[in-house]
């Protein structure tokens, strides 16, 4: 499964900072599926490019940074459906395309694509039930509308939806839910709309400027962060590929104005803490033996309690 050469998994210290040889055996899986998004957008014509952390390893360390642990890909919203639309006929066996068109109970505005034999599991994964294998981010690039005051307008419905879907269908995952979330959630349980149905909105809502040639486009998924998540579509026109790792990957021809953009001085490291907190990832157990695992040890801890419980009573 691993395919990189074999010095490409000796631990090594990158900006001062350690990266192990495990690490680098979850970057090899992550790998594997990005050459998977290349061969299959370059087989249809289809552009797609490095964001995010990703992209600013590719600028600044021709790889991973250090302390990254995952890789974020960007698409504008007419290859990004066409994408999800052809990828699972594609991908190679194993590997599996999660979108909430594709798989029950998954509440993402992105893809993403897991190993099916690894494990990158989340408490979120977890409760929800779904493949949780090791994973790479597809995230579309929609139109914007013309002015500040109307883009401004825009995201808040956008935003405002979101919390709305996320709270009625994901409301067991919040410890301290809010009034106004209750409220919402019993709202939610009354109506029972499937939850793809009510997400066709939130989608729609998002790709209303799709197929206009606008002049900025943003990040739906982040569209809270507003400001540092509107960029000019010039910036994407194009792909540059650079060296990432052991190969070349793409990025758009306007990668400064897009990372100045969010992150200021992105050539100057700084340690920020992953968005994947509480995140398992192991290159060697399958997400399946992992949950049997988890839920042996609750069972167990659980009844455990129970009897300890029965025994303080008697």
């Amino acid at each position: 499964m691993l395919k990189e050469k074999p010095e490409f998994y000796k631990e090594e210290i990158r900006c001062g900072y350690t990266v192990d040889e495990k690490t680098k055996r979850v970057w090899a899986v992550q790998l594997e599926m990005l050459d998977e998004v290349e061969r299959i957008c370059k087989a249809n014509g289809l552009k797609y490019f490095a964001d995010s952390g990703t992209l600013i390893g590719t600028i600044r360390h021709e790889g991973y940074i250090p302390w990254d642990d995952d890789i974020d890909l960007v698409m504008l919203r007419e290859d990004y459906d066409k994408f999800v639309q052809i990828a699972p006929d594609w991908l190679k066996e194993d590997l599996v395309l999660q979108t909430v068109y594709t798989e029950k109970n998954y509440l993402r505005g992105h893809a993403q694509i897991r190993n099916s034999k690894t494990c990158g599991c989340n408490e979120e994964d977890k409760k929800a039930g779904y493949n949780c294998g090791i994973f790479i981010d597809i995230f579309p690039l929609d139109g914007m509308p013309k002015t500040e005051k109307a883009r401004k307008s825009w995201a808040k419905k956008i935003q405002f939806y979101w919390t709305v879907l996320y709270t009625w269908y994901r409301f067991d995952y919040y410890e301290n839910a809010t009034f106004f979330g209750k409220l919402l959630h019993g709202v939610g349980s009354i109506l029972h709309i499937p939850m793809r149905k009510a997400y066709k909105g939130y989608e729609k809502l998002c790709t209303r400027f799709k197929g206009k040639d606008t002049e900025y486009v943003c990040d739906t998924v982040f569209i809270r962060y507003l400001e540092k998540n509107t960029w000019k579509r010039e910036w994407f026109k194009e792909a540059v590929y650079m060296p990432f790792e052991n190969r070349r990957i793409p990025v758009p021809v306007g990668y400064d104005g897009r990372l100045t953009a969010e992150y200021g001085d992105y050539m100057k490291p700084a340690k920020a803490p992953t968005m994947h907190g509480g995140l398992i990832l192991d290159p060697d157990v399958p997400y399946t033996e992992y949950l049997k695992k988890i839920n042996k040890e609750t069972e167990t801890f659980l009844t455990e309690k129970k009897v300890a419980h029965c025994e303080s009573k008697c």
